[in-house]
């Protein structure tokens, strides 16, 4: 009889504890698989030159690629910065990437925007179209701002210019007003 009780326990705490751990697990598969169908998405884009939705219930479609090539990295860019766009990757202010400038880029500091505490003025960034065609940029500065609000100086209205925005500081543990700004001038 004791070993019964035993036995049950021990599965009753086995069960619990695999229930636990698929909790646990949920956000970082939720993030894997995302990932994985964003970029599902992204070759979808490419092959057919029209923006694609990764899932249907999306309120985003993909819209380019940016690439970092001193930093290895590359990140998918969507047409929305609604929360659940910016949730999933890097989104656009203008829904028309291809329009002439400037290409305004924003996301999470901790996640999708991270790798802006790494780059510096200098360095080239690459950003590709729908279409495949590619648009090179050299970060020409870097800034903090006081306020989310994002106003554009004249300087940059008629250029081609990338603007890479996230917030400040990067280490913070809340949001707050300030927003780190890098800008890019378009290279041939």
């Amino acid at each position: 009889m004791f070993r019964s009780i035993l036995k049950c326990i021990a599965c009753c705490l086995i069960v619990g504890a695999l229930f636990f751990l698929a909790k646990a697990s949920e956000m970082a598969l939720k993030a894997i698989m995302g990932q994985y169908f964003l970029n599902d998405a992204w070759e979808k884009t490419l092959h057919s030159g029209t923006q694609t939705k990764p899932w249907e219930s999306a309120d985003f479609e993909v819209v380019g690629e940016l690439k970092v090539p001193r930093l290895g990295l590359s990140r998918i860019v969507l047409n929305s910065v609604s929360g659940e766009a910016m949730a999933w990757g890097i989104g656009t202010l203008d829904t028309d990437v291809s329009k002439q400038s400037p290409l305004i880029l924003a996301g999470h500091r901790d996640t999708h925007m991270e790798f802006m505490s790494k780059l510096h003025v200098g360095d080239r960034v690459s950003f590709r179209l729908a279409n495949g065609s590619l648009k090179s940029f050299e970060i020409v500065k870097s800034m903090v701002l006081n306020s989310p609000e994002l106003q554009l100086e004249d300087q940059f209205e008629d250029q081609k210019t990338l603007i890479l925005t996230t917030c400040w500081p990067f280490n913070a543990n809340q949001s707050g007003p300030e927003r780190y700004v890098m800008i890019g001038q378009e290279t041939t």
